[in-house]
């Protein structure tokens, strides 16, 4: 173990350098989403729990799908599923595993850059009649960087805006948060602090925030924030009226909260163990070395969490906060989905900060048994 941990410190003082609160310059890529990978084999290991849990167990790991580019957000419909690539195309995948790239014709065109553009996805419950799902994605200039919600209709061929949710979220190169989750006639969005950290503490602005967005449109956007304090929250997930979401810490320490309404999780004044009055601390932390979470689902026993930087899929025992690792040799992984007896997940390593292997980007299917 001292070995690895060795190793491990040497590869990250070589490679990264840690991020302040202070807003970075805009050509210095956070140290969550570093341009260089982290070799499978030097899998950060400091967990601030154990991974001795036997109860889970699982099968093989299959494709279902290849050749994505840059992938995002993936989403379950009756046919099969819908992928967002950050370029700003949704791949259409049927149930034999065949990929349809097709256009999303927008109001406002999609800007790729950094860790922006076509980002979450959440498909409508009547999705198979109604042909609409929600869009988050970024726009503007690479000097003004903005993002936005939108509905969207398919028409087998392409997907084309039909309604705006909600736009003018503060964006930049970074820290754009990105994920919709669906929840009757609510849509939930995370929105990051668009490298500005003072704003996720600011109750005039939406950034760095969880907000609770009625689809009816009712009211004004500040008055959909749900909580407060977010750095780059990127997953989310609703399990038994417990809404679990991760984000991404400054230099390690990144976090999954369980979100209550006027909440505020602390960013930048708190983080990690850190205390002050009227600050939550995280339900979970990952320690020093940074995991980069992304997509988040959970069931009655686990929270299963996509890392980027940690190059894992891992389960988070919900009583004990045990970690269990369930992927390690596919590179980046962007997001999760749980159907049944099995979790797909999507690669992300065609974005310039993997090492793409043939076939890459994918769609997988993991068993658990």
């Amino acid at each position: 173990m001292k070995r690895w941990m060795l190793i491990l410190s040497l590869v990250f003082v070589a490679g990264c350098t840690s991020e302040s609160t202070e807003t970075p310059e805009p050509e210095q890529a956070p140290v969550e989403e570093s341009t260089e990978e982290t070799p499978v084999e030097e899998t950060p290991v400091d967990e601030p729990a154990s991974e001795a849990d036997d109860s889970l167990t699982f099968g093989a790991t299959e494709t279902v799908a290849k050749d994505l580019n840059a992938p995002w957000s993936v989403a379950r419909t009756e046919d099969g599923w819908l992928i967002s690539e950050r370029g700003g195309t949704i791949a259409v995948i049927d149930a034999d595993g065949n990929l349809d790239r097709q256009p999303v014709i927008l109001d406002e065109d999609v800007l790729e850059i950094g860790e922006g553009g076509l980002l979450g996805l959440a498909v409508t419950a009547d999705f198979a009649t109604s042909r609409q799902l929600y869009a988050y994605h970024t726009y503007g200039t690479p000097g003004d960087v903005q993002n936005r919600v939108v509905e969207l209709t398919w028409d087998g061929e392409q997907f084309e805006e039909t309604a705006v949710v909600l736009d003018e979220i503060p964006g930049a190169q970074f820290h754009n948060g990105g994920r919709l989750l669906l929840d009757g006639d609510v849509l939930w969005v995370t929105t990051g602090d668009a490298l500005v950290p003072e704003l996720a503490q600011d109750e005039t602005s939406i950034a760095g925030k969880i907000l609770r967005v009625p689809l009816s449109g009712e009211g004004e956007p500040v008055d959909w924030i749900y909580s407060s304090g977010h750095r780059n929250p990127q997953g989310l997930t609703n399990i038994e009226d417990t809404l679990y979401a991760s984000e991404h810490g400054a230099s390690g320490h990144d976090e999954v909260n369980i979100i209550e309404e006027g909440n505020n999780y602390g960013w930048p004044l708190i983080e990690a163990d850190q205390t002050q009055a009227g600050l939550e601390t995280p339900w979970f932390e990952v320690g020093e070395t940074s995991w980069a979470p992304s997509g988040i689902v959970a069931d009655d026993r686990y929270v299963y969490m996509a890392t980027l930087r940690g190059n894992r899929l891992v389960a988070i025992d919900r009583e004990s906060r045990e970690v269990i690792p369930l992927v390690e040799d596919k590179g980046r992984i962007r997001d999760v989905w749980l159907e049944d007896d099995g979790l797909y997940f999507i690669t992300n390593n065609t974005d310039g900060r993997g090492n793409p292997e043939s076939g890459d980007d994918q769609l997988y299917r993991l068993t658990i048994e």
